[in-house]
């Protein structure tokens, strides 16, 4: 499923935003390269889960940056806050739906591309962040909130994150990827519209320095759905879960 391309992307953001101040100015170009194994499930009726190995890359030319599918700009980067903007891919749903054969003959979903802008806090407790997502290419016009708190432990050469989301779905977004019009439904699904709809993360991830370039990143992540979702005649699942390794190498 297309939408595993993207989870091993957000490793790269945790693990930056987890180091330690540097003592030596940052460089003005950053370069990492990472290959991943991942396996994510499916909450669609039918879907299965599946399996990918892909590149990730993360990139940063002062404050413009590449990380996580997102192509942004920091506004304000100061020792404890962090305010960016720029745009990327926020995907709530899979867009394969799983895969799944029963659902197959319903139409097409595509990949909604967001603007949106984040605010970051560096406390001694954590790191707290917000960020608004809004669709700009007309898929579904609909918009996204989420919140997220995640704590660094480091140890020796490890570095273990859980970390706590949660994200607030228009019922725009919802309907976009869960909804099913009346002109779609079967008998085998039926007509399906819902309200805003909210989901939590909970997930673990660990980062192990192998040599001064080299690391090894894994993570474990769970995702539970509110009944907006959960309810829709294409789902059987309230929840997915998400496990992956890989290695990162870090050229300039």
């Amino acid at each position: 499923m297309k939408t595993t391309t993207l989870i091993f992307c957000t490793l790269f953001t945790l693990t930056a935003q987890a180091q330690p101040v540097p003592d030596s100015p940052p460089k003005d170009h950053e370069l990492k390269l990472g290959l991943a194994a991942v396996t994510s499930g499916s909450i669609y009726r039918g879907g299965s889960s599946q399996s990918r190995i892909f590149p990730a890359i993360d990139y940063q030319y002062k404050r413009f940056y590449f990380q996580a599918g997102d192509l942004g700009f920091n506004l304000v980067d100061e020792e404890k806050w962090e305010v960016d903007f720029g745009f990327g891919v926020n995907l709530v749903g899979d867009v394969d739906r799983g895969d799944s054969r029963l659902l197959r003959n319903l139409p097409d979903l595509s990949f909604p591309v967001n603007a949106f802008v984040s605010a970051q806090y560096k406390s001694k407790i954590g790191l707290f962040k917000v960020k608004h997502n809004h669709e700009i290419n007309n898929k579904h016009n609909g918009h996204s909130t989420s919140f997220s708190y995640s704590a660094p432990i480091f140890h020796g050469r490890w570095l273990i994150m859980p970390q706590l989301s949660y994200e607030l779905h228009s019922e725009e977004v919802v309907n976009y990827f869960f909804g099913v019009s009346p002109t779609d439904a079967t008998a085998d699904y039926g007509a399906y519209q819902a309200d805003a709809g909210h989901a939590y993360q909970l997930s673990v991830l660990a980062l192990y320095e192998i040599t001064e370039r080299w690391s090894f990143v894994g993570n474990l992540q769970n995702e539970f759905y509110s009944d907006e979702i959960s309810d829709s005649t294409l789902v059987d699942d309230d929840q997915r879960l998400s496990v992956f390794a890989g290695f990162l190498y870090t050229f300039f």
